[in-house]
């Protein structure tokens, strides 16, 4: 498998994930591994505005953490993008991978909480690679919400990667 399979395989997810707060999700980049000059990722464009990118990386050091039931608030768009991958990931079990886990990365992260926030997806495939998915973000025209604006919001049981 490849990283673009993997990718495509987020994407389904997150657009079938019916997420209110998720306006469009689109794809970036050319490498087809992660490490290149042009990184292949995915952009989630929220209905605020903001962005998060989930994208094909190399960072050693790995941290795994445990998939938390509650989403990091969209203040902390970054680490909400890579908890609710790791949330659908869950959901969906896609045969095409064997495993995933959610990850911190060492020097990243908010100032007093660096290499502790989920910041990453590694996602092992069934047929043997491994990619990591690291998350970053770009904010938009106004504040983003410390507190959950979706509460009621619920992933769907039937959901497939397609």
């Amino acid at each position: 498998m490849q990283l673009a399979q993997v990718l495509d395989i987020l994407r389904q997810l997150l657009l079938t994930s019916a997420h209110p707060e998720i306006a469009a999700v689109d794809r970036f980049g050319t490498d087809p591994a992660p490490g290149g000059p042009s990184p292949a990722g995915l952009r989630v464009r929220y209905d605020t505005g903001s962005e998060a990118y989930l994208w094909g990386a190399v960072w050693p050091g790995e941290t795994p953490l445990p998939v938390p039931e509650i989403l990091p608030p969209p203040s902390l768009r970054a680490a909400r993008a890579a908890a609710f991958a790791a949330q659908l990931l869950d959901a969906a079990r896609p045969a095409a991978f064997r495993s995933w886990e959610l990850l911190a990365l060492p020097d990243l992260g908010p100032a007093d909480a660096r290499g502790k926030v989920p910041l990453g997806v590694r996602i092992t495939c069934a047929d043997g690679p491994a990619f990591l998915i690291r998350a970053t973000a770009a904010g938009g025209p106004t504040r983003e919400p410390d507190t959950e604006p979706h509460p009621g919001y619920r992933i769907p049981e039937a959901l497939t990667a397609g």
